[in-house]
């Protein structure tokens, strides 16, 4: 099994996704921890937040990142960036773990109680009586949304807090860029390029996930609910 354990520096942190793949694919170990580096903790946190299991969450990216270090020759720069690639072997291992396990959901706390993730329970789950976690007989769609919501949720989590603040307050709280600049005291102007930049990171992290492209490209025109989470 692969070191979960952070790498030293490489040396190739801006080395391209296609040089690093062909090194990896040549047996290239530190090229790999390069890969590993950049992507892992977008992979565990989505895998966690859709599984609500950290065990599971850590297989998950064992076994995405396995398979990345025996598929590297496969993996082509046109159809996206390898951690989009890898983001999607983390998808499917995660829908086939809870259709296999036949995973069902825990009961749902009181909102603010701890969850085991470390996470408070969403309110609006707890309001609607909805369980914690995604059933392993949802329809494939549902199962589509509830991981597409868990990489806005990881997304969100990495992104400077300034970016993550305007759109929480936007697509969460429902205000407008000129509530959000009454609200932090600050210039319109300032508002609106953070916004820009939060969305575009969004895009560029659902873009880089083929299944998802469509989700990604459609942010600007139907902008997707978002939780600080």
């Amino acid at each position: 099994m692969l070191d979960p354990r952070p790498a030293m520096p490489s040396g190739d942190d801006d080395v391209d996704d296609g040089i690093l793949a062909a090194r990896i694919a040549g047996g290239d170990e530190g090229a790999f921890m390069t890969v590993y580096d950049r992507h892992a903790d977008l992979l565990f946190g989505t895998a966690l937040r859709f599984l609500r299991d950290r065990e599971a969450a850590a297989e998950i990216v064992q076994e995405a990142f396995l398979a990345v270090w025996q598929r590297a020759a496969q993996f082509d720069p046109a159809h996206g960036s390898i951690g989009g690639w890898a983001l999607g072997i983390a998808r499917n291992r995660a829908l086939d773990r809870l259709r296999a396990e036949a995973r069902r959901p825990v009961s749902v706390r009181a909102p603010g109680a701890d969850h085991p993730t470390g996470e408070a329970v969403d309110f609006m789950d707890w309001a609607a009586g909805r369980t914690a976690g995604p059933e392993a007989d949802e329809p494939a769609a549902e199962l589509d949304r509830r991981w597409t919501r868990a990489l806005l949720r990881t997304t969100l989590s990495q992104m400077r807090t300034e970016e993550r603040e305007v759109l929480v307050l936007a697509y969460d709280g429902d205000l407008s860029q000129a509530e959000i600049a009454d609200r932090l005291s600050l210039p319109i102007g300032t508002v609106k390029s953070r916004t820009r930049r939060g969305l575009a990171r969004l895009r560029l992290s659902l873009a880089a996930v083929p299944d998802l492209r469509p989700a990604g490209a459609d942010l600007r025109a139907a902008p997707v609910r978002v939780t600080d989470q």
